[in-house]
C-alpha cells in the first residue's frame, strides 16, 4: 500500500511542486508589492480587497494547476507500455485509483493553503492585521467549489487517452461551464464563481459576508463524489 502512495507522489511530485512554488510566490509577492506601493493612509478596506483580488487570482491559477496535476495515472501508462507493470500489483484498480486520488485531495488542499498562508503574511508585512476567520472563509470556498473541478479533471483522466490530452479536455469543460453560468441568473450554480467568493464580498467592508453556505458545499461535494466514482468504474472497465 505505501509503494502505491509513493508511485503516485513521483509521478505527480514535479508538476505539483512548480505548481505549489510558482502559485505561492506569485501571489505573495502580488500582495507584497501592492501594499508596499501604497503611500497615503487609506482605510483596513483596502488592504482586505488586495488580498480578495489576489484570491481571485488564486483560484484561476489552481484550477489549471490542478488540470495538470491530475493528468497522467493507468492511461498515460498504457500510452508507455508500463500499466502492464502497475497492474501486475497485488491490489485492485478501485485501490490504485483511491490512492492517486486522495494524494490528489492532499495536494489540492496544499495548493489552498500555502498560496494563502503566504498571502496572509506578505499583507501582515506593513502592520496590518487581517482577519484569519475571512482567510479561512476564501478556503473553505475555494475548497468546497473546488472540489468539482478536482473531479472533472480526474475523470478526464480516466476515459480520454493521451497525456496532454485530458487535461485539454478538462479545461475545455471547465471554459463551457464558466460561458454557461455566466448570466446574474445562474452564476450563483457555477462552481467558479463561488470559488471566488463573488457573492459574499461586500465592496464597503471588502470583505465576504454571510454564513458558510453548507448546504452548496454539500452539493458541489455530491457532484464530485459521483465523477469520482464514474471515473473508478471507468478504469475498472477499461480493457488495458
Amino acid at each position: 500500500m505505501s509503494m502505491l502512495w509513493y508511485k503516485a507522489w513521483l509521478e505527480t511530485r514535479v508538476r505539483f511542486l512548480i505548481c505549489l512554488g510558482g502559485i505561492t510566490a506569485l501571489c505573495a509577492w502580488n500582495v507584497y508589492q501592492t501594499d508596499r506601493e501604497i503611500t497615503t493612509i487609506v482605510s483596513d478596506a483596502f488592504y482586505s480587497s488586495v488580498l480578495h483580488a489576489r484570491h481571485e487570482l488564486l483560484v484561476l491559477m489552481w484550477v489549471l494547476a490542478v488540470n495538470l496535476i491530475m493528468m497522467g495515472g493507468l492511461l498515460r501508462e498504457k500510452a508507455t507500455g508500463a500499466a502492464s507493470f502497475t497492474l501486475a500489483l497485488p491490489v485492485g484498480r478501485a485501490r490504485m485509483a483511491g490512492v492517486r486520488i486522495a494524494v490528489g485531495l492532499i495536494q489540492m488542499l496544499v495548493l489552498i493553503a500555502l498560496p494563502w498562508i503566504g498571502m496572509y503574511l506578505a499583507g501582515s508585512a506593513f502592520g496590518r492585521t487581517h482577519s484569519v476567520s475571512q482567510v479561512f472563509f476564501h478556503a473553505g470556498l475555494m475548497a468546497g467549489g473546488g472540489v468539482v473541478y478536482f473531479a472533472i479533471a480526474l475523470l478526464a483522466a480516466s476515459v480520454v487517452d493521451g497525456e496532454y490530452t485530458a487535461p485539454i479536455a478538462a479545461f475545455g469543460v471547465v471554459l463551457v461551464i464558466a460561458s454557461t453560468l455566466s448570466s446574474p441568473g445562474t452564476r450563483t450554480y457555477n462552481p467558479l464563481y463561488f470559488m471566488m467568493g463573488s457573492g459574499f464580498y461586500n465592496g464597503r467592508t471588502a470583505l465576504l459576508a454571510g454564513p458558510i453556505p453548507w448546504a452548496q458545499i454539500g452539493i458541489y461535494a455530491l457532484i464530485a463524489a459521483c465523477l469520482t466514482w464514474g471515473s473508478i468504474k471507468a478504469l475498472q472497465a477499461r480493457d488495458f
